[in-house]
């Protein structure tokens, strides 16, 4: 969940150039971050607690640096917990991704001799370093040495002031080398490369990576024996990653949703038919993911029993255990995750290939281990998303699995005009300042409040659900998702006077069912706010959605969009909410 950044080249570059590419992590955490310079054999180190974004260093330059932001595990938010960690000598700066599981049992063995300056279980890993290099002048060889003590998933990256080189390995945790001429990098996330290079390696679990002054290799962590990388292009672009204007990502992204599915409209045809084909080869198809993927996940069921007659499962990753009998290998998982790290999702996925089962994945990361290991990937094409809450990534998938659902009807070509169709809404919606003013004042008169609930039927249950995270996620607020039928079997009795409740309530199929529980609601003193295509008495507010196919999209963009202004009402900032990283790599 941290977020690792580093170089190496001929000429010396001056802190910036770490601290850049940390802003572009930040979404992994931003509890601390820290700097290491090395050059002329010197290793100079400047760390602090907080947020990155205005962050400055007195560092001298230096041809060889690694930089880290911080999402703490173990040891509080402190400046001695934050990385990078130096050594008793002075001469390694290493920094740390995932948990030490075993950090206990090896820092009770390494307390003696040396001196332990921080709480975190990161800290065990320079001082075995330390001692590897006692029998090991490789730098690598002295990594490998030090990583194969340790348990747990974790990506690990040193510098060695002496010889001004950086050696990473990996197991678990994401990792990618950029190939930049001359120089080269390391980092968590390809996005954080853009600005000095497109051309990289994944790097793989059982893999290290070792960047000297002559140039970059990689390794077998088992033999550290030499491998042959395999460099991808990436297509994404700085540009795309800035905040172009906006205040916050968050804003910047719900507004690129349009696009986003015009783009999915014309790009991903040939991907949808694949993974349509895949689902009519199967028997059993379960749907996974965490958080927001899982939403998508919930609603990709509606589509595909509504549209195409497909029943199938969805299931929380953490969750997928009980179905576990049952999966072979006729059956089909099919994998949400933007990040395409999620260790839950990656661990449900090798637990069902174990059985037999054919994997999909569908993420927005080209590159990452979902990707890697999926037998079909199907790529939202978002760009970066550097707000840690989904806002396009979600509506990205809602997009994909409505063109797999047509594609199974025999009709996609309706749906293609469609997502088109719902873009161009989603540009008016998002332009008309009639809406917007609307989303504003209900912000006002909610945000002060400390529960809300939110009411679906039908495929707008999902929506709830996702609506409620949304809200929770940035405003602090307790929100809940219900299903409306629900209600009366024990929901009401949160109801008190002003509660806030939102009925979702666009499909004239459902809506009679919404309005009754809206009048239910209000008739306890619920303050109760619609999305409906019409103003309607059961309703004090009305914030107004299309019906039809873009409801669902028209949707997600409100209540993003309603979250969003409630939570600067709060005084809290969008983009980083409190105990949140966008890539949960560690469980």
């Amino acid at each position: 969940m941290c977020g690792i950044y580093g170089f190496v080249a001929p000429e010396r570059r001056d802190s910036d150039t770490v601290l850049a590419g940390l802003r572009y992590l930040e979404y992994r955490g931003y509890d601390s971050w820290g700097v290491a310079m090395a050059d002329s054999g010197g290793l100079a180190v400047d760390k602090d607690i907080g947020s990155i974004a205005s962050a400055r260093t007195q560092l001298p330059p230096a041809r060889a640096a690694l930089g880290h932001t911080r999402w703490a595990t173990h040891g509080g938010v402190t400046q001695a917990n934050a990385h990078p960690h130096v050594d008793c000598t002075g001469r390694f700066a290493l920094i740390h991704n995932g948990i030490v599981e075993n950090y206990a049992e090896l820092g009770s063995r390494l307390r003696r001799p040396h001196q332990f300056r921080s709480q975190t279980d990161t800290e065990v890993l320079v001082h075995l370093l330390e001692e590897a290099t006692d029998s090991e002048d490789n730098l690598l060889e002295a990594l490998l040495a030090a990583f194969r003590q340790v348990q747990g998933l974790s990506a690990v990256a040193v510098l060695d002031a002496r010889s001004g080189q950086i050696a990473a390995v990996k197991n678990g945790s994401p990792l990618v080398v950029g190939w930049g001429g001359q120089a080269c990098y390391i980092a968590s996330d390809p996005v954080a490369l853009l600005d000095h290079t497109r051309e990289v390696t994944f790097v793989e679990d059982g893999q290290a990576v070792w960047l000297t002054p002559d140039g970059m290799s990689l390794h077998s962590m088992a033999t550290g024996q030499r491998l042959q990388p395999q460099v991808r292009h990436v297509d994404w672009d700085a540009e795309r990653a800035g905040l172009n204007g906006y205040p916050h990502f968050m804003l910047k992204e719900i507004h690129e949703q349009p696009d986003v599915l015009r783009r999915i409209a014309e790009t991903k045809q040939q991907e949808a038919r694949a993974l349509a084909d895949a689902i009519r080869d199967a028997g059993d198809v379960i749907l996974v993911g965490c958080g927001t993927a899982h939403h998508a996940a919930l609603s990709a069921r509606y589509t595909l029993a509504e549209i195409a007659g497909r029943a199938v499962v969805a299931s929380v990753a953490s969750e997928l255990s009980p179905s576990l009998p049952s999966i072979g290998a006729d059956s089909l998982i099919i994998a949400f995750s933007q990040s395409g790290e999620t260790i839950d999702v990656l661990e449900a996925v090798r637990e069902a290939r174990s059985r037999g089962a054919r994997i999909a994945a569908v993420t927005n990361a080209e590159g990452s281990a979902l990707d890697r290991f999926a037998d079909l990937t199907v790529l939202l094409g978002c760009g970066p998303e550097r707000c840690v809450l989904a806002t396009k990534s979600y509506t990205a998938k809602l997009a994909i699995m409505q063109m797999v659902a047509w594609e199974l009807a025999g009709d996609l070509a309706r749906c293609v005009e469609g997502l088109r169709a719902t873009a161009s809404q989603l540009e008016v919606l998002l332009d008309r300042e009639k809406i917007g003013r609307r989303i504003r004042e209900t912000a006002q008169l909610i945000a002060g409040d400390q529960h809300l609930f939110i009411l679906g039927r039908g495929r707008n249950y999902p929506l709830a659900l996702e609506a409620a995270l949304k809200i929770k996620e940035v405003t602090y607020m307790h929100a809940e998702g219900f299903a409306s039928g629900e209600l009366k079997h024990g929901v009401i009795a949160l109801i008190t006077s002003g509660t806030p409740v939102i009925a979702l309530a666009p499909d004239e199929c459902l809506r009679s069912e919404i309005l009754s529980a809206a009048a239910e609601v209000r008739a306890r003193g619920a303050l109760t706010i619609g999305l409906s295509p019409s103003a309607e008495p059961e309703l004090e507010i009305n914030l107004p959605v299309d019906g039809g196919e873009a409801a669902p999209y028209e949707i997600a963009v409100v209540t993003q969009l309603l979250a969003y202004e409630t939570a600067r009402l709060r005084g809290c900032d969008p983009d980083k909410p409190r105990n949140l990283a966008k890539s949960v790599t560690v469980k």
